[in-house]
């Protein structure tokens, strides 16, 4: 799992039949002060994700697991959970 920040929503009317109903984000990967950890990617909304939010996200192949719609979807990214404070020691 890795941190990231909602930048905005893509709006794809035409997709693939196993993404009908995603929800998909653009997110900017994120250490853990909100620095840039990497490369702007798009990836599925599992928990109603808001602009602006720190969220945590997963890739590869368990990306698409949360995503109940078809297990088989050509997910590559997926929010599975909002950050909603963090401490560290």
């Amino acid at each position: 799992m890795f941190l990231g920040l909602v930048r905005g929503t893509v709006v794809a009317s035409h997709k693939d039949p196993g993404l009908e109903g995603a929800i998909l984000r653009i997110v900017q990967p994120v250490n853990h002060d909100r620095s840039n950890a990497g490369k702007l990617l798009i990836a599925v909304d599992n928990v109603a994700a808001r602009e602006g939010d720190l969220v945590y996200l997963v890739k590869g192949k368990e990306a698409c697991i949360p995503w109940k719609t078809n297990a088989l979807a050509p997910i590559d990214a997926a929010i599975v959970g909002l950050v909603e404070g963090m401490h560290l020691s």
